[in-house]
């Protein structure tokens, strides 16, 4: 695996041509517009806020939507397989989105492919000499299996992928492409015990953006009468909710009315059942608005985050910016450094979880000073944007390339 290195000059500025959703993607499009390099971005539909098509996930300014290489049909196909509840509704926006992607091929350095909409193009990027990237922004469906069969089987379910072919998709990217971005250390193992070797995986870590709005704000001023632990997320059987749910029994017990837990997020099929009989001093608040996560944020004492799989938790990351204790664990894919700006604890284990909350709730200035290393070193991420990590891994694949 290699970590490019962050103090190195551009030597040059290669011309990038990016297959991606939106969402996150919209931050690496922005920078790499700016300098003039983007010169295709095949993706879901964008748009500047005007015309009669605006789905919000999908605003991304003039200058984004300019960029050639926007497509409404894999948008309109989704959205109505969706509408129609059909099985494997992803393979009617993936598939035409990928076949899309492979029909103009633009005169670039680099193809930055995400997701699994890539390899049509990757092929014909590859017989043109270009390099081929592949962001895997989450673990391949060969380490979900392994994490998450485990426990869809304690609970009397069979864990499957969404859709078996784009999963094989994302795996044949990630064999295919000239290197392989990583958001975390995580992920990075994932990929190697899937196969893919080491000096073709680039750990190239993505900060939310949010982050730097919760560090600019103060916390809300309140006293250690009631200690608030909150959880951010999808509620599901792979987020580790029925651990949290377990572990929350002991905790209480333990320490009564001096803790209480929030849950915010959507709940999963799988886990509405452990939803409908919550236990004693738990609050779920369903799906909130950012503004208002902030808020919980921003008054918790300790995050909690038992995940069995992720690519790169962004919640972990603006709870350790809004100066949370944070528990999570290794899997969950977070920058927190055991110890020092969070306690890792190992995936389904409850014990483990009652005692690392059990230390946190009664050791008041561990939990304060593990905070705000937190915070200082989410700062300190953030001063290094991700348009330069990417640059420089750029540089690095390029230079090794030829």
């Amino acid at each position: 695996m290699i970590t490019p290195h962050r103090n190195r000059s551009l030597k040059s500025e290669p011309s990038v041509w990016m297959i991606s959703r939106v969402d996150q993607a919209r931050i690496l499009a922005k920078h790499l517009a700016e300098q003039d390099r983007l010169v295709r971005w095949d993706s879901f539909w964008r748009h500047d806020g005007t015309g009669l098509i605006r789905p919000p996930s999908r605003h991304v300014g003039t200058a984004l939507c300019d960029i050639p290489g926007r497509h409404l049909l894999p948008d309109l196909l989704g959205k109505t397989a969706q509408k129609l509840r059909l099985p494997a509704r992803n393979l009617y926006s993936d598939i035409p989105l990928s076949l899309l992607t492979a029909f103009q091929m633009p005169n670039a350095d680099i193809l930055h492919g995400q997701g699994n909409y890539s390899l049509p193009a990757m092929r014909r990027a590859k017989a043109r000499n270009m390099i081929t990237i592949s962001d895997i922004t989450g673990q391949l469906a060969e380490t979900r299996h392994v994490q998450l069969v485990g426990e869809y089987a304690s609970h009397g379910r069979t864990h499957r992928e969404i859709s078996a072919f784009l999963a094989g998709r994302r795996t044949a990217e990630a064999r295919f492409a000239d290197a392989v971005f990583a958001p975390s250390d995580t992920v990075a193992d994932g990929l190697q015990r899937t196969g893919i070797a080491a000096d073709k995986i680039y750990l190239v870590p993505f900060t939310s953006p949010h982050c730097q709005v919760l560090l600019d704000r103060k916390r809300f001023a309140r006293d250690d009468t009631v200690i608030r632990l909150l959880y951010v997320g999808n509620l599901s059987l792979a987020k580790g909710t029925a651990h949290l749910l377990a572990a929350w029994k002991t905790i209480r017990r333990q320490f009564r009315l001096r803790t209480e837990l929030t849950l915010i997020g959507a709940a999963q099929p799988c886990a509405k059942g452990l939803l409908s009989n919550l236990p004693d001093g738990v609050t779920w608040l369903g799906p909130l608005p950012h503004d208002q996560v902030a808020n919980h944020m921003l008054s918790a004492d300790i995050f909690v985050f038992p995940s069995l799989t992720e690519g790169s938790s962004l919640a972990t990351m603006e709870a350790m910016a809004a100066g949370c204790a944070v528990i999570t664990t290794f899997d969950a894919g977070s920058p927190v450094i055991n110890h020092q700006s969070g306690l890792i604890i190992p995936p389904r284990d409850q014990d483990a979880l009652v005692t690392a909350a059990s230390v946190l709730i009664t050791r008041a200035e561990m939990r304060r000073i593990i905070a705000q290393k937190a915070r200082d070193q989410i700062a300190s991420d953030l001063r290094d944007t991700y348009g330069t990590r990417v640059d420089h891994a750029y540089e690095t694949i390029l230079s090794r390339h030829g």
